[in-house]
């Protein structure tokens, strides 16, 4: 192939590349943009943060869209410095004195939207809310600071995994405690100092926390049940080390005594019952008997003893009804005094 031609072929690829990547880029734009059908109302609202939250962003309860952000500014209010965002509602929706909004991860980009929140009690219908009904946005790599070394033994996908569930925890999304719990335990099996990881990983959600108003209850829950478990721990620290000392010493002889026995894991339970008893009746009339081959097993010397123990007040008078629970149990109910 000549020289030319191979030019001409590989500006060709270039510009059919470029092509489906303005096309793509377009509809991307568009899908940010997409306007709300319907009727809509005007509100705003204050936030203490809106970071990552920009003109277009998206309105939405319950994942569906509802509204569009129409502007963000800032403004100043006894000193601090607030988020002043304004936004739509599509009718029937409306603010009231009881709806929440907040500002919400939408991907791992981070992209921001306005999450609403219906209360059970509807409210009185409002025009502007203050932050005392407003969650502010959270910077997730906050959560990454101190972990960098662990972070680079992991794959993308695990990061992604575990930044999805902090966010997640976060929000008040997703399955909640239990996925996070779990990603915070694959981090510190990654670690060479499991506790100084944990305690880095709950201070910084305690951080992030804080930035949130502390009103995110799944993250209490989180550093609760992590603070428990390392207090819990710590105050047996010194019987890991008996039991990675001794327990070996001790379940090596037990394992081969079970296995001596004929107890394995893939024994056969229900066969060996049916290899015993041949019937159902059978098993019946077995069990029937175990009580009178136990009470066989009795040593003498056990009932001797036991009939030679004195009182030094005298041996008590029993109801009828105690005596007949006692008899033939070699139990002695001397008095008191």
């Amino acid at each position: 192939m000549k020289p030319h031609m191979k030019l001409g072929l590989t500006a060709l690829k270039l510009g059919v590349v470029a092509v489906v990547a303005a096309l793509l880029f377009v509809i991307v734009v568009n899908a940010m943009k997409s306007p709300v059908e319907g009727d809509t109302r005007a509100y705003t609202a204050q936030f203490t943060d809106v970071s990552g939250l920009h003109e277009n962003g998206d309105v939405r309860t319950r994942g569906v869209q509802i509204g569009k952000v129409t502007s963000v500014e800032l403004t100043s209010q006894d000193g601090h410095t607030l988020a002043q965002v304004a936004f739509t509602l599509k009718e029937p929706y409306e603010l009231t004195n009881t709806t929440e909004l907040a500002v919400k991860y939408q991907n791992l980009t981070g992209a921001r939207y306005v999450e609403l929140t219906v209360a059970e009690n509807p409210g009185t219908p409002v025009g502007h809310l203050t932050t005392a009904n407003t969650k502010p946005s959270f910077d997730i790599t906050q959560l990454f600071n101190g972990l960098q070394p662990v972070l680079t033994t992991m794959s993308t996908d695990e990061i992604n995994d575990f930044t999805e569930n902090a966010i997640s925890l976060l929000q008040g999304d997703g399955g909640g405690l239990a996925p996070m719990l779990e990603s915070a335990d694959k981090l510190a099996a990654m670690a060479r100092d499991r506790q100084q990881v944990l305690s880095t990983l709950t201070a910084n959600m305690a951080r992030i926390a804080d930035t949130m108003g502390s009103r995110s209850p799944q993250v209490m829950d989180f550093l609760d049940s992590l603070n428990y478990s390392i207090e819990e721990a710590m105050t047996v620290l010194d019987k890991f080390q008996k039991t990675s000392v001794f327990g070996p010493q001790f379940m090596r002889p037990l394992f081969r005594l079970i296995e001596q026995l004929g107890l394995t894991h893939d024994m056969d339970v229900d066969q060996m019952l049916t290899n015993a008893f041949e019937s159902l009746p059978a098993a019946a009339d077995a069990l029937r008997l175990l009580p009178a081959s136990i009470a066989g097993l009795q040593l003498p010397q056990v009932s001797a003893t036991s009939a030679n123990v004195s009182c030094t007040n005298g041996v008590a008078t029993l109801p009828t009804t105690v005596q007949v629970l006692l008899n033939g149990s070699e139990v002695v109910v001397c008095n008191a005094r």
